[in-house]
Formats: C-alpha cells, sequence, structure tokens
C-alpha cells in the first residue's frame, strides 16, 4: 500500500493573510528586504501570536505540578477559548466555532442515550431502530455531516473572509470527532469536561497538528516534566517558523526576479506556498510542545521533546511525491490512514486513494483549486508507484519508492543506472510540486487555472498520460 495523506494541511490558508501580508514590497538589495519585509513579517506575527505562545507555555508549566483530571480539562478548555478570542477577529465565527463544538457534543449524547434505551429492550423493531441509531453515530456518518456543514458554513453561513479565518480551526475539530467517535465509540464517549478540553485543547486549536484523544489523556495521566531541552525545542521550532516565513514573504521574490522563465517563475511561486506551510507547521509545533505535549514515543524521555509535524528536506528534495505526501503533514497523514483510507482499502487502492484525497479535498471547503490540487496530487502519486513498480518488475532494479528489506534484485540501489532512474523519478516529482503548487498562489484567482498550467504546458498532466500508458 501507498501511504498516502493527503493535506495540503489546510490550517495553512486559515492564516495565509498573515504571511502575504508583505510580498508585494519592491525590493532593491538584501538590506530593503531585511528592514522593509523580513522586520515586518516577523512584527506582524510575533503580535499575532506571542499571546498564544505565552498561555501555552503556563498551560505547560501548571500542568506539571500534575492536576486533577477535571481541573486539567477545564483549564485545557479556558485556555483554547481564551486563544481563539484573542485571535479571531469576528464575533460571528467564534459563535459558530462555539455552537459546532457543543451542539455536535448534544446530538452525539441524544444518539448514544437512545442507544443505550433500545439496547435494554429485546423486541425485534427496537433491535432495528437501535442498529439504525448505531449507524447514524459512526464515524462515516460524522464524516459526511462534517462536508454538508462545511458547505453551510462556505457558501451560506459566513462570507469568504470569515470562512477563511476558521477554515483551519473546523478541519482540526472535525479530524478530532471523526478520530473520538471511532475510538471511543458509543460506550466509552468522553464526559463533557472531557470532550471540552480535548477538542478546545490550547495546544492546538488554531492550527494543529491532530493528536488523538489517548495522546491528549496520555498527558493528563503522566504530565511531562519541563527542562531546557524543552525550552530548545520551542526555541528551535519558532526559529524555523519564522526562517520559513521569511522565505515565502521575503526572500523567494528577491532570489527569483519576476523576468525568470516560465518553470522558474512557476517554482518561485511553488516554493512561497510550500515555505508559507513549512511556517503553519513549525509555528504549530511550537505551540503543541509548549503545552507540553509531545510525541508518545519519546514521552519519558526527559531530553527528547519532539512532536514532528512535517519535514521540508523530504519535500524539497523528494524522491517520490508518495513521500512529499507523507511528510507534507505526518499527525494529518496518520490520520487520513487510519481513518479514511483503511475505511476505503476493501474496494481496492486506487479507490481507496481517490476516495481519501476526496474527502480531504472536501474538507478544505469546495474550492476548486485546492480540490484539483489535491485530486491530481493523490493520483500522480499513486500512478507514479505503479509505474515504478513496474519498472522494479521488467527490469529487476531496484527503483521502488519504499527500499527493500532485503534487496533481491538484479540491479542493485547502488549501481549508476538505479541512481540516474530515481534522480529522473526526483526531478519529475519536483516538476510536478511546481505544476500543483502554483494554483496555491493567490495570482491564480486573478489570471484563472487554465491560464497558470498553460503556461507549464500542462506538463504533468502529460507525465501522467505516460505513466498511465506504461502501467496498462
Amino acid at each position: 500500500m501507498v501511504d498516502y495523506l493527503p493535506d495540503i494541511y489546510t490550517s495553512d490558508e486559515s492564516l495565509q493573510y498573515y504571511t502575504n501580508e508583505f510580498e508585494d514590497i519592491f525590493q532593491e538589495s538584501f538590506q530593503d528586504v531585511w528592514e522593509n519585509c523580513v522586520l515586518e513579517s516577523v512584527k506582524s506575527i510575533y503580535n499575532s501570536m506571542y499571546l498564544c505562545l505565552i498561555v501555552n507555555v503556563a498551560f505547560g508549566l501548571i500542568t506539571s505540578l500534575g492536576l486533577p483530571e477535571i481541573l486539567f480539562h477545564w483549564l485545557s478548555a479556558m485556555c483554547g477559548v481564551y486563544i481563539l478570542v484573542i485571535t479571531l477577529q469576528s464575533t460571528k465565527t467564534l459563535m459558530v466555532i462555539y455552537l459546532a463544538y457543543i451542539l455536535t457534543y448534544l446530538i452525539i449524547i441524544v444518539v448514544i442515550t437512545l442507544h443505550k434505551r433500545l439496547n435494554q429492550t429485546k423486541p425485534k423493531e427496537d433491535i432495528k431502530r437501535n442498529t439504525q441509531i448505531g449507524f447514524i453515530a459512526s464515524s462515516s456518518v460524522v464524516q459526511y455531516s462534517l462536508i454538508i456543514i462545511f458547505v453551510l458554513f462556505e457558501y451560506i453561513l459566513l462570507d469568504k473572509e470569515e470562512w477563511l479565518e476558521i477554515r483551519g480551526i473546523m478541519m482540526v475539530f472535525s479530524m478530532k470527532l471523526i478520530s473520538l467517535v471511532t475510538d471511543q465509540g458509543m460506550n466509552d464517549f468522553p464526559s463533557f469536561s472531557e470532550y471540552c478540553g480535548y477538542m478546545f485543547s490550547n495546544g492546538n486549536i488554531l492550527f494543529g497538528p491532530w493528536i488523538s484523544y489517548e495522546n491528549y489523556m496520555y498527558q493528563m495521566k503522566y504530565p511531562t516534566r519541563k527542562n531546557i531541552f524543552w525550552v530548545l525545542a520551542i526555541l528551535r521550532a519558532l526559529f524555523l517558523a519564522v526562517f520559513f516565513l521569511s522565505v515565502s514573504n521575503c526572500w523567494a521574490s528577491y532570489l527569483i526576479s519576476d523576468n525568470s522563465n516560465r518553470l522558474l517563475l512557476g517554482y518561485k511561486e511553488a516554493l512561497s506556498f510550500r515555505t508559507s506551510h513549512y511556517f503553519i507547521c513549525y509555528l504549530s509545533e511550537a505551540l503543541i510542545l509548549a503545552a507540553g505535549w509531545k510525541d508518545n514515543d519519546y514521552h519519558f524521555d526527559t531530553e527528547t521533546w519532539t512532536l514532528s509535524v512535517t519535514d521540508p528536506w523530504q519535500i524539497e528534495f523528494p524522491t517520490a511525491l508518495s513521500i512529499v505526501v507523507i511528510n507534507w503533514n505526518k499527525p494529518m497523514h496518520a490520520f487520513f490512514k487510519k481513518y479514511i483510507y483503511r475505511k476505503w482499502l476493501p474496494l481496492g487502492k486506487f479507490y481507496a486513494v481517490f476516495v481519501t484525497f476526496l474527502i480531504s479535498s472536501l474538507f478544505h471547503g469546495f474550492e476548486i483549486k485546492v480540490s484539483l490540487v489535491l485530486i491530481s496530487l493523490g493520483i500522480f502519486s499513486y500512478l507514479q508507484v505503479l509505474v515504478r513498480d513496474y519498472i522494479s518488475q521488467t527490469f529487476n532494479m531496484c527503483v521502488k519508492i519504499y527500499p527493500c528489506k532485503s534487496c533481491n534484485h538484479k540491479i542493485r540501489p547502488s549501481s549508476i543506472l538505479c541512481t540516474l532512474t530515481k534522480l529522473i523519478f526526483s526531478l519529475l516529482t519536483v516538476l510536478d510540486l511546481i505544476y500543483l503548487g502554483v494554483l496555491m498562489d493567490q495570482s491564480t484567482d486573478e489570471v484563472g487555472i487554465y491560464t497558470k498550467w498553460n503556461n507549464l504546458y500542462f506538463c504533468s498532466f502529460w507525465i501522467m498520460l505516460i505513466n498511465f500508458l506504461i502501467v496498462k
């Protein structure tokens, strides 16, 4: 199976207006870029985020003491609500979020109550009703209901700016809710305090990353002890966030002029989008580390503070599109693989991949360019895997995306032929990233999707067609 995680983590778009505020500044020299763009961008994000960081650090320090369970949950919820209040600019969007979170819980509790009451009765008609209620409470129905809610929010209840402001927040909410319903079920659903603590958790209320309910509870039961390594991990994540923010807003345009050829201009636009995504990911990593959460594998390791969200190295120097997908947003990849992909896998890998990317695009709202990017990414990466498997089997070459555990191929990975083949696929992957990334530039709304892809001669679709003909 190909490890896929669709997401362009979309939480990116919810803060995109932060990262694009200074991109139109005329840049003459390194000093001009530094003073007029980099420093101003840093000031902008500092003014927006420093209170959020302080709240999370305070929460992390307080919970180190080991709080009673109910106090931990309500403190988490109140800190999360406070972060929403100081971050969101619209009272209307705040009310929408509160209503969505609370009404969802009430509906689930009503369904669970009916399920339990009918479970105590024996007549066949009640058993049939009980089965129907169980279906209503299932994660699949929750997914479809959330998609409908997203449509209502985007096209009816909220205007575009309001929806963009909370889209990332609602995506994280959706992921938490689906995983909660799937993992806990109706017999062990959290209490109201546990639900609020998890759903409003201050560590990931704004930008993610998604963590499971089990991971959330692990911090409550076994609070992490803060030390100098904790501080260094936060500072590292913040430094990387600021670095990628400056690349997105300033350095990409400074290093690649507007007079460059089409390919370089496309690369610049795609790079700006990717680095804005890295900025969001590392900012989210800093916030959740500050709140005290880290990877469960290192929970009791006092010297290792990490909760990896993205890996720019694997994306900027890719070996395959599926590797990009995995490392684009690791927690989200884990979510889609567990709760979406595996559920559809019995129908076949292609259907599972397609539906996974489709649901991901729907969770981003029904913006055409985002949906096109995600669905294209799913198809391109799937075909790339098939082609590499075909070449590996036909020519007995070790060129599969994932290294062999015990390689028996005639042409070994260290051979020149294997190296050149992998290099070609890496270059094609970079080209695909350019082709898909240009759509995420703001200019796409002005010139249109067709113009953007026509400027690159629809190169990735021709590559896809060749891949399809090879494996057909």
